[in-house]
């Protein structure tokens, strides 16, 4: 009961805390007079503070809207693309703090950390470090290590490890999860399943679309990326389903240096991918650095079954700027989406379906759902009112495979799954969680490599690996 109530009083504080934060914002959109009197640089800045203030959860959502130029201004884009690599960064005494309660009080004897972040998300900050520096320890040198006797932390531990932690030297990068992000997310997240409680209750048609269940889905997806555990998980994962493809990285995790708050990996050199669009780069170079994109992401998707769920520009490095030979590394893995059998199995058929532009095939398989059939007719009065709802959405989707007849469904995927989002929330269509989250993945990778090349073959590059995936074969068989 006791913890039951400080939650609602941290709930209560969290929302009054947005309110002011948020308060100015309000009183400047009640008349236009004020937005006009408004400086424009301030009023962004303002902005940009308020998202910041808001949180890791806000901040999140700013991020990936920030990849987004073709839908939302670019005005926006520019200024909130900021938060990509920028976000608000803890104290160097919190860094200090999480080493010593992670790796114990002698982390300075295997990591010599700047100070200065090189890079903040809305989870965690990044800092530079150099693997195994001599220090003095307990009257001995750090090179003397192999003859101290056994010790239990991990820092001492790695010095006799260092399979796992690296050779003396080595860069690495040092990810440390902020102080009060946990209790920050968390009171977010309470606040996030309140409004969706709320709104199911409120409104009549918001309940159809189960948004507490998205809450609790954002909730799980948003609470992985706390520990840096499943994030070094992820890593080796990716890795390995990437072993033999040279264009294509993730950092590798120092697993003797991995809690719950702390990550080392190796630190990855090169300008990030927004860094990069704003570049003179002639346009054999941006094709080649397209495909490679695209190419991992349908990979990712359709074969491996493993996709790196928090894909915007920021959490995208050039490693190598070639015409023949580019390569990039993908950051930041902690939030990961991987599919069941069965999940899979329904995504290869709707897209497969989309494919061979048999927009009905598509939309009954929407309708019905991964298990086959509706248990609800959502919410309409009869189930012929359901089926008429069923038959507009099914028009829409053949609508679109019919305007897609002379090129490939893929070339023009964020147009058409914007219609396919609207036309669901008219109708009353619950997608499911898994094929939003994948549509969105794509539709970031497409809003990137349209950014390098206007005319790339999203589709011919995604055929491949649809037919090499070995969830096809079930998939189109059942369709």
């Amino acid at each position: 009961a006791n913890i039951t109530k400080c939650r609602h009083l941290r709930g209560r504080r969290r929302v009054a805390s947005l309110s002011r934060s948020h308060a100015p914002h309000r009183r400047a959109n009640a008349t236009q007079a004020p937005l006009r009197r408004f400086d424009e640089d301030r009023w962004w800045r303002y902005c940009l503070w308020a998202t910041r203030a808001a949180g890791p959860t806000a901040v999140k959502l700013a991020q990936w809207a920030s990849s987004r130029e073709d839908r939302f201004p670019r005005a926006f884009c520019d200024r909130f693309a900021h938060l990509q690599d920028r976000a608000p960064a803890h104290a160097w005494r919190d860094t200090e703090r999480a080493l010593e309660a992670s790796l114990g009080p002698d982390w300075r004897d295997v990591l010599d950390v700047d100070a200065a972040p090189v890079g903040t998300g809305c989870v965690a900050q990044v800092h530079s470090a150099v693997r195994g520096r001599v220090f003095f320890h307990r009257g001995r040198r750090d090179d003397d290590a192999r003859d101290r006797e056994p010790t239990t932390t991990p820092a001492q531990v790695l010095k006799k490890d260092v399979t796992n932690g690296g050779r003396r030297g080595d860069r690495v990068a040092v990810k440390v999860v902020h102080p009060a992000a946990r209790r920050r997310v968390a009171s977010d997240l309470d606040f996030l399943r309140a409004c969706a409680r709320a709104g199911e209750a409120l409104i009549p048609r918001a309940k159809w679309f189960n948004l507490a269940a998205a809450a609790d889905e954002f909730a799980a997806t948003l609470g992985a990326q706390m520990d840096m555990r499943a994030e070094a998980d992820n890593l080796e994962r990716l890795r390995e389903n990437f072993r033999n493809q040279s264009s294509v990285s993730f950092p590798a995790p120092r697993r003797a240096l991995v809690s719950e708050d702390v990550l080392v990996e190796d630190f990855v050199e090169g300008p990030s991918m927004r860094e990069y669009l704003k570049r003179d780069v002639d346009d054999a170079r941006r094709k080649a650095l397209a495909r490679v994109g695209v190419d991992a992401v349908c990979k990712m998707i359709f074969h491996d079954n493993l996709l790196h769920g928090d894909l915007h520009p920021g959490n995208i490095l050039v490693t190598r700027d070639a015409t023949r030979d580019p390569a990039v590394c993908f950051l930041d893995a902690g939030i990961c989406v991987e599919l069941g059998a069965k999940e899979h199995v329904h995504l290869v058929r709707v897209l497969s379906a989309l494919m061979r532009h048999d927009g009905d095939a598509a939309g009954r398989l929407l309708c019905k759902g991964m298990d086959g059939a509706r248990a609800l007719n959502n919410g309409f009065g009869t189930d012929e009112a359901w089926q008429r709802a069923q038959d507009s959405f099914c028009e829409c989707m053949r609508d679109i495979t019919s305007r897609s007849v002379e090129e490939e469904f893929f070339n023009k995927y964020s147009e058409y799954a914007s219609r396919i989002f609207a036309e669901a929330e008219k109708c009353r269509v619950a997608l499911e969680g898994f094929f939003v989250s994948t549509a969105v993945a794509i539709r970031v990778m497409e809003g990137v490599a349209n950014a390098l090349d206007p005319d790339v073959q999203i589709g011919q590059l995604a055929l491949k690996w649809i037919a090499s995936s070995p969830y096809v074969a079930a998939g189109l068989t059942r369709s």
